[in-house]
């Protein structure tokens, strides 16, 4: 939980940087990467969450077969 925020923190810190003008050309081209890393980051997380909510509606599906397929057994 704590590096989801810290990850919040820096991508707002990155996005508050955005108006301010660089003069510094490597400054811009570091900047422009920490925005890309930051959305690479968001998405990495969703697609995570979904992958997530598969495995724990398989693993109840399953649960659901197993315990069927016992009651019928008996």
């Amino acid at each position: 939980m704590t590096t989801k925020n810290n990850d919040d923190k820096r991508f707002e810190y990155t996005m508050s940087q955005q108006d301010k003008p660089l003069e510094d050309p490597l400054a811009a081209i570091k900047s422009m990467r920490l925005e890309q890393l930051a959305v690479c980051r968001l998405k990495t997380e969703k697609e995570m969450q979904g992958m997530k909510q598969e495995l724990l509606s398989n693993e109840v599906e399953q649960d659901k077969t197993e315990h069927n397929k016992a009651k019928n057994d008996d």
